[in-house]
């Protein structure tokens, strides 16, 4: 058994091997060539850095990994780790990460991330045991947009880029990886921004990925909530996706009035939570 990168790998061998792993997963999923080519350019993932168990030259588990430097902090991510089941209970997450460790050090970074569903015990478990601490709760919510009325009040425009010193004005949270500042910097292209004005002022604002149908960032400004600004965006965002399913991962557990707008003014449930651990390296 060999553990290395997976620089050499082809997208359709890791596709195979992930949807092994994923196929009994407590939330099970399958992934199609394009889901996992949207999923590695989304989140910038790099094969570099990612790490693979390999029996007889075959790939038989992987870690995938991602980077930023975000606030004075280099950040490896991961976005991704699987097993077949037949390789299972053999601590390959651990020996993965212990291969990776050197590599991490030589880019300088400060500290491991990664999420783990909320009711996976055994993995909890296993990360905590590798010196990984829950950091926070986060919400996952996915559904179709339900906002009928529009409001006449409020202004939706296609922003060209963004304006983030006036976009963190907005937020009670800071964003998970994925949403992160310098995650969607690097996919800029793949982004769309919608801009909600009040009487010409940019009052909300709302960060998607119209390929993907994810929503990454959502804010209102304080002095505007409860006003039908973030419906109205989301009720453009839902038109624009024309009835298909939406999602919006990772608000914080903490910021009720996220949750209970993208619940009630949006009409999309939770169904899957998150913790975010971290390990400082």
């Amino acid at each position: 058994m060999e553990i290395r990168n997976l620089k050499n790998i082809t997208t359709e061998e890791l596709l195979s091997v992930f949807n092994r792993s994923f196929s009994d997963y407590v939330v099970p999923f399958h992934l199609s060539l394009e889901q996992l080519e949207l999923k590695i350019e989304a989140e910038g993932i790099d094969m570099e850095l990612s790490a693979g168990t390999f029996e007889s030259e075959k790939l038989v588990g992987f870690i995938l990994s991602a980077e930023k430097e975000e606030n004075g902090k280099r950040s490896i991510y991961n976005a991704g780790t699987g097993i077949i089941p037949e390789f299972r209970g053999h601590g390959l997450v651990r020996k993965m990460y212990d291969a990776m460790l050197p590599v991490f050090k030589e880019r300088k970074a400060d500290i491991l991330i990664l999420e783990v569903i909320v009711g996976n015990d055994p993995a909890i478990r296993a990360y905590e045991n590798l010196g990984f601490k829950i950091m926070r709760k986060l919400l996952c919510f996915n559904g179709i947009v339900n906002v009928e009325k529009q409001n006449p009040e409020v202004e939706i425009k296609d922003m060209e880029d963004f304006q983030w010193d006036l976009f963190q004005s907005f937020w009670d949270i800071e964003p998970s990886w994925q949403s992160s500042v310098p995650v969607l910097g690097k996919i800029r292209k793949e982004c769309r921004i919608l801009g909600a004005y009040v009487n010409g002022l940019l009052v909300g604002y709302v960060i998607y990925n119209p390929k993907a149908r994810k929503v990454y960032q959502i804010a209102v400004d304080k002095k505007y909530r409860k006003q039908g600004v973030g419906a109205e965006l989301f009720r453009r965002v839902g038109h624009l996706f024309e009835g298909q399913t939406v999602s919006v991962n990772n608000a914080e557990d903490t910021s009720e009035h996220t949750a209970a707008f993208l619940k009630t003014a949006a009409g999309l449930e939770n169904r899957v939570s998150q913790f975010e651990m971290e390990k400082e390296i």
